[in-house]
Parts: structure tokens; C-alpha cells; sequence
């Protein structure tokens, strides 16, 4: 009688743990078909999200020691302000002459075109003050030239003036006719010297 009971217990055992192990497969097996059933990728995400990222790497000391780069921004800003730091290329004032007819103080075309070009390099460098010197031929009074020289300039100052260049940046003087370009000696050289030089 023991012996049987023994046998079926050890039938009973071998059930159990053959149930035991059936149970098991069966549930590997159900994830292993969920995880062929899924799409590649999700199953690499999921991969992902139970693996953690490694730590980065502590600094150097030569990565601690070297400059951090600079963002575009401030490279920008610093060709900016060395650009404006940077002079603007002077202006040939001699070759920018502003001439008069006979008697004359009005402005031609070509003399306002001038004073444009004299008011835009000014406009580009604010340092710069510029004074205007009006002259005349040698026919008539000195007292007379040296009133129209004044006249000359004063014109050529109130032009500047309306372009927007600062009064405190101009002067003006009359040589009348102490200071000819050349010689009055013939009606041509005389239509040179009636004139408004700008000087700095």
C-alpha cells in the first residue's frame, strides 16, 4: 500500500512540475509572438527606454582649459563694431572745387553735386570738420572781394547745412582775392580762382 501511494506521488509531482513548465513556454512563447507581431522600431524604442544612456564623460583638463566656443551672434557683433571702428577713406576735397560765374555766389549743379558727395563722407565720419574757404578773382575792391568770398562760402555752408551735416562742423572764411588757384593774369585762370576750397 505505501508503495503504490508513493508511486502516485511521485505521478503527481511529475503533473505538476510537466504544468509548471507547459505554463511557462506557453507565456514565452505569447511574448515572443507580441514582440514579432510589433514593428521593428517600436521594439528598438522600447529596447531603448529599458537601456540606460551611459554618462557622459567627465571634462578634461585641457577641454576645461580651452576658450568655449562663441556663438555666431557674437562673432557678428564683433565684426560689427570693428568695421565701425575701422576710418572711412578720406575724401579728396581739392578735386571737390566748387567754382562761381562772375560776380556770382549760387550754387551750380555740379557745385551742389559736390557738396553732396563732401556732406555723405561726412556723414560717415562724425569727427570730421571741414572749413570753407571762399575766394575771388582780382577784378574789383579787395573790400568788395572779400564780402563776396564770405558770400561764396556762407552758400556753400547753408547747402551742407541742409543736408544735414552739424554747423558746429563747419566754418567758413573769405580770402577774397589774396590767394589765387593762378596767376589773374587771362579770363580763363580768373573763372579758377573764383571759388570755394574746402579745408580741414
Amino acid at each position: 500500500m505505501f508503495k503504490k501511494s508513493s508511486i502516485w506521488l511521485v505521478v503527481l509531482v511529475l503533473a505538476v512540475a510537466i504544468a509548471f513548465i507547459a505554463t511557462g513556454c506557453a507565456k514565452k512563447q505569447v511574448v515572443k509572438e507580441e514582440a514579432a507581431a510589433k514593428p521593428m522600431v517600436e521594439t528598438k524604442k522600447e529596447e531603448a527606454k529599458a537601456v540606460p544612456a551611459p554618462a557622459p564623460p567627465a571634462p578634461t583638463e585641457e577641454a576645461k582649459a580651452a576658450p568655449a566656443p562663441t556663438a555666431p551672434r557674437e562673432e557678428a557683433k564683433r565684426e560689427a563694431a570693428a568695421k565701425a571702428e575701422e576710418k572711412p577713406v578720406p575724401v579728396d576735397l581739392a578735386g571737390l572745387r566748387i567754382q562761381f560765374a562772375f560776380d556770382d555766389y549760387n550754387l551750380s549743379i555740379r557745385s551742389k553735386e559736390n557738396l553732396e558727395k563732401i556732406a555723405k563722407w561726412m556723414s560717415k565720419d562724425p569727427t570730421a570738420k571741414i572749413q570753407i574757404q571762399g575766394h575771388t578773382c582780382n577784378i574789383g575792391t579787395s573790400e568788395y572781394n572779400l564780402a563776396l568770398g564770405d558770400r561764396r562760402a556762407s552758400s556753400a555752408k547753408r547747402y551742407l547745412e541742409g543736408l544735414g551735416v552739424s554747423v558746429s562742423r563747419l566754418s567758413t572764411i573769405s580770402y577774397g582775392l589774396e590767394r589765387p588757384l593762378l596767376p589773374n593774369t587771362n579770363e580763363e585762370n580768373r573763372s579758377k580762382n573764383r571759388r570755394d576750397e574746402e579745408g580741414k
